[in-house]
């Protein structure tokens, strides 16, 4: 089954083209200042520095779960390459996503993936469709198994994006 659906905005991850609604989108930057993090995980390439508060930044290309058998990311011979920083925000929080040639889809289809991989070999858990750019094939990222799987508070951004709202915890 095939529907219309909003806009999304695409980008690449090393040779892999990903997608995510544009909803959750709060603002594309180029090559911003990332300062890296001692002692975190490979696929936290750091934070950056948004009106005052702190968002960190995941290389997909380093996350193993995201692929069948691990990338492990550039290597010293092999630069990291990335253009862009998208900023998400997931519920009340930010999260930055590495990526290369971001561009707008606008008014895609998609359609499961009808228990196959998704494309470029990403885990079929974290591909909720596929979405068609012209003669491409891009992976439409399930936004909420990716950032729970990142580590980003699933619950509070579930509870938020369902509108049911938090309460107040100095009961106002």
């Amino acid at each position: 089954m095939t529907v219309v659906v909003a806009p999304f905005l695409s980008f690449r991850i090393g040779g892999s083209r990903a997608a995510l609604p544009l909803g959750l989108v709060r603002e594309v930057l180029e090559r911003p200042a990332i300062v890296p993090v001692p002692g975190s995980h490979p696929h936290v390439a750091g934070v950056t520095l948004r009106g005052g508060v702190a968002v960190p930044v995941y290389d997909l290309l380093r996350f193993d779960p995201l692929w069948p058998s691990p990338r492990g990311g550039p290597t010293d011979e092999e630069p990291e390459v990335w253009s862009h920083l998208i900023v998400c925000g997931f519920g009340e929080v930010l999260a930055g996503l590495l990526g290369e040639q971001a561009d707008l889809i606008g008014g895609a289809s998609a359609s499961g993936t009808g228990g196959s991989p998704g494309p470029a070999g990403m885990r079929e858990e974290f591909v909720s469709g596929l979405v068609r750019s012209g003669a491409d094939e891009v992976a439409l990222l399930d936004p909420a198994r990716l950032f729970a799987s990142l580590g980003v508070p699933a619950e509070v951004a579930r509870s938020v994006m369902e509108g049911e709202g938090e309460e107040d915890p100095a009961g106002r």
